[in-house]
């Protein structure tokens, strides 16, 4: 069966909940004394275990130009990943959360420059209604804003983001979503145990694995395979400024997953934040050119009042 954008869009909404609630279990894993480095190379260790075991025949036929691409798309992936992990321990929570999501912004502006994909109104205006929402639910709006040297990171964590977005929207088409998911898996893993081993220096004597276990093997399995496999396949079948726009809605979600977990209470600007991102969403997937000749089609066939 031929997938569709609005099948692939949803693969990337189930993408954005998993994320969300892998928001939940990294605090576990956190709360465990897993450092960040460990908590990213035992998920990218997991997730290229899950991959070869379903797709190692796809894997063993890589060539040398699948290798490229996925290459490619890992750097793109995992740096986005240790800049905004390094942004976090210089700038607020709100700040990270925000400047992060400025990939949304960042993102049609990449397609248009390195793939001649042309701005669309309606996309602006999505991604304008998208960062209210943001500014909304981060609560930025009501912070002195004063740029350090994290929110530079951020900043950068944001550029990556996009070019992982745009590069797997627009370069992966050639390539088995499979091939590219185990060299996401890969590089994740290699970049977190070496960020492990030369930044955190190990700090593997303070974990309590009995805690750590459960969230550690959930996001190795769920938030990176099951999660970034069907982010790989997703898109292939739906524009990069779409993808972009699905995926601030992570950040919503892992609000909601902390609520009820217990970590954070509701909000009124989750409840508005989230819902102006909801609405910038549906604003981009409606087509309303379609829904204007549809609707006068419809008028030309209504019998004339005599």
């Amino acid at each position: 069966m031929k997938m569709t954008k609005s099948m692939a869009n949803i693969l990337l909404l189930i993408t954005t909940v998993l994320w969300g609630s892998g928001f939940v279990v990294t605090k576990m894993a956190l709360d465990a004394n897993v450092s960040a480095g460990l908590i990213n190379f035992v998920r990218g260790f997991l997730f290229v275990v899950c991959v070869l075991l379903f797709f190692h025949k796809k894997i063993v036929k890589m060539t040398f130009n699948d290798f490229k691409v996925g290459l490619i798309a890992g750097l793109l992936n995992f740096g986005g990943f240790i800049t905004q992990t390094i942004g976090v321990m210089y700038t607020t929570p709100s700040n990270n959360a925000f400047i992060t999501a400025a990939y949304v912004v960042i993102v049609p502006f990449i397609a248009l420059i390195f793939y001649g994909k042309k701005l669309q109104i309606k996309s602006l205006v999505s991604i304008a209604v998208c960062l209210m929402g943001m500014v909304i639910l981060t609560g930025i709006s009501n912070e002195d804003i004063n740029i350090n040297i994290g929110d530079v990171y951020t900043l950068i964590c944001a550029f990556f983001y996009a070019g992982s977005i745009a590069y797997l929207g627009y370069s992966t088409s050639t390539t088995h979503y499979s091939v590219v998911a185990f060299m996401l898996a890969v590089i994740q893993a290699i970049g977190g145990l070496g960020f492990c081993l030369l930044v955190e220096k190990g700090q593997l004597s303070d974990v309590h694995w009995s805690d750590a276990i459960i969230p550690l093997v959930y996001m190795g399995v769920f938030c990176s395979f099951v999660g970034q496999t069907l982010q790989v396949l997703a898109q292939k079948h739906t524009s990069a400024t779409s993808a972009g726009l699905i995926m601030t809605l992570e950040s919503v979600f892992g609000s909601i997953f902390s609520i009820a977990f217990g970590f954070e209470p509701f909000t009124q600007k989750l409840a508005v934040g989230g819902m102006l991102i909801m609405v910038s969403i549906i604003l981009m997937e409606v087509e309303f050119k379609q829904l204007l000749i549809k609707k006068k089609k419809q008028l030309k066939k209504l019998p004339l009042n005599q």
